[in-house]
């Protein structure tokens, strides 16, 4: 494995071992109104003010659901009506392609990938998967549409075959990423980069 890779990895692991010190607040998360309370979080943080949101709308989450003969898991669909579009500075730390445009396509193109270059590595997504993330054409992150209320957060790349699981639900990804993108705000990341970094 290359070093810049090994760097790169570092975008879905080092973030876990910050995460329980950064998120004092994740019991309570869990326990009463998750979604709102981590809304709350990203506002208090100044990593993203609600005012700063922009959710998709109904059919859009619609067109995604057909495209893919999938119903999404009700986290992951109250993710994209609050933020598909817009989140502030969740996400605009680590060229993450996330927004709405991109999961409509990712999980389309990664398998058509696999289909034109049958060969190569790849690793064969299931059938109610769909990829909610990727970082420069190379890693990504899939959910499995298998369960009505939440799914685990699966990580794999271009560069071998293996899927490990590396958060235990949609709202655990997004706590994670959220002590990221404190922790860019924190280093004085957005004064070498003033608008972030994107895909």
């Amino acid at each position: 494995m290359s070093q810049s890779l090994r760097d790169d990895i570092s975008w879905q692991s080092d973030s876990r071992d910050r995460q329980v010190d950064a998120f004092a607040i994740t019991d309570e998360i869990v326990t009463e109104k998750p979604f709102s309370k981590f809304l709350d979080f990203l506002e208090e943080h100044s990593i993203a003010a609600h005012s700063a949101l922009r959710g998709c709308t109904d059919q859009e989450i619609q067109q995604l659901e057909t495209r893919y003969g999938l119903t999404l898991p009700a986290c992951y669909r109250q993710y994209l009506l609050s933020m598909g579009h817009k989140s502030g500075r969740l996400f605009t730390h680590d060229h993450l392609a996330v927004t709405y445009p991109h999961v409509i396509e990712m999980t389309a193109q990664y398998r058509e990938d696999v289909r034109e270059f049958p060969d190569e590595a790849h690793v064969d997504l299931p059938s109610d998967a769909l990829i909610i993330t990727g970082r420069l054409g190379e890693q990504f992150l899939f959910i499995r549409c298998d369960d009505a209320d939440d799914s685990p957060v699966w990580y794999f790349n271009e560069y071998d075959t293996g899927v490990r699981q590396v958060y235990a639900s949609v709202l655990d990804w997004l706590q994670s990423t959220a002590t990221e993108a404190e922790a860019a705000i924190e280093s004085g990341y957005y004064e070498i980069y003033p608008d972030g970094t994107g895909p």
